[in-house]
């Protein structure tokens, strides 16, 4: 075990459209003061959620997106060691784009997890080795548009899927017509255990152990019923944190046997394309919210510890840090969320630092 100890910063979405770098420096103060948290952190992870790459044809599916392969600069310039691309959107042009998105982001020398030629590929871990540390990444999307999943001779991301099933009470709603049911979500068997024999696989072999998470559903701040027991899985079968994302809103942090699921860190980079959508399509953006955070976990060989570094995307969708009133607001609402699950949130003016009972 690694006698020194180590910082990982992990951060959600990014739909980065236009260029973050202009001669040799972020392109405004505000995301450079970001940048700079995630400079100063050993290891920066995120999730990727625009293919970076000229190939392909868009799918047939609710929104889809293409960013320039020049970005991958970028995205290494900002600190990023591994990138996540198990989501919806890492096949939007299909598989051409995902795999020169893989190469884009190499040629950078960012490691990609989750996403890959196969499903061999999709699956198989990353480690970084740093300051002594091996960190090792694990990566699934369980939001799974047709086709996007890997196979064993097809191209994808490694999934998930998650089985919806809707429940009634006939006698309540013959009383109450029009009474919604209730959806109940459950993560596939066998998929779960698959991806629990990989945690536990990896698990020997590093000092540390990342799971990252696509899950979660619609705009607002609840759970789907499937992420709790997934995220418990993956925890009793050895990861150290669980990372989540998708929902482009926060979400609650729960303590799990003293270890953080961070169910959702809201949208880091918004630059989502508007020009031609559809009046829906629009809306749904204004449902995203701007709030979101970078996670800074300090690691020693026996514990870590958890701050939150609280930003809205309100420089042209990039993330600046969150100041004042909205600082305030942010942490109101983490701790409104995080407390029942077993964790308490205090400020120290500029961060939200987590208390994992």
């Amino acid at each position: 075990m690694p006698a020194e100890k180590i910082s990982i910063a992990a951060v959600g979405d990014m739909v980065p459209t236009h260029r973050l770098w202009r001669e040799g420096r972020p392109v405004s103060p505000g995301f450079a003061e970001t940048v700079e948290v995630l400079q100063g952190c050993d290891i920066v992870f995120g999730n990727l959620e625009a293919p970076l790459a000229v190939s392909g044809f868009p799918r047939e599916k609710l929104i889809t997106f293409r960013s320039d392969p020049v970005l991958a600069e970028d995205l290494r310039s900002m600190g990023f060691d591994v990138i996540s691309l198990a989501n919806n959107h890492s096949m939007d042009y299909g598989p051409e784009a995902l795999l020169d998105t893989v190469d884009a982001l190499e040629r950078q020398g960012i490691r990609c997890v989750g996403a890959g030629a196969t499903l061999h590929e999709a699956r198989r871990p990353v480690v970084v080795e740093k300051g002594g540390w091996r960190v090792g990444f694990l990566a699934w999307s369980c939001l799974l548009p047709v086709g996007s999943a890997a196979g064993p001779l097809r191209p994808g991301h490694a999934p998930l899927h998650v089985k919806t099933t809707y429940e009634i009470n006939p006698y309540y709603d013959m009383e109450e017509p029009g009474n919604p049911p209730r959806v109940r979500t459950s993560v596939d068997p066998a998929e779960l255990d698959l991806a629990t024999e990989a945690v536990r696989a990896l698990r020997p072999d590093v000092d540390f152990l990342v799971a990252s998470m696509h899950w979660g559903f619609g705009s607002g701040t609840e759970l789907a019923e499937y992420q709790p027991p997934a995220g418990h899985a993956l925890i009793d079968a050895g990861a150290d944190v669980v990372v989540g994302h998708h929902v482009h809103t926060l979400h609650a942090v729960e303590s799990y046997k003293g270890k953080a699921i961070l169910y959702s860190s809201g949208g880091f980079i918004a630059q989502q394309p508007r020009e031609g959508q559809s009046s829906f399509i629009l809306s749904l953006y204004e449902q995203m919210s701007p709030d979101a955070y970078a996670a800074v976990l300090e690691v020693t060989p026996r514990s870590y510890s958890v701050r939150l570094l609280p930003v809205q995307t309100i420089d042209n969708g990039l993330p600046v840090p969150a100041r004042g009133e909205e600082l305030k607001r942010i942490g109101g609402l983490l701790s409104s969320l995080s407390t029942p699950l077993g964790v308490q949130v205090t400020s120290d003016g500029s961060w939200l630092n987590l208390a994992l009972t």
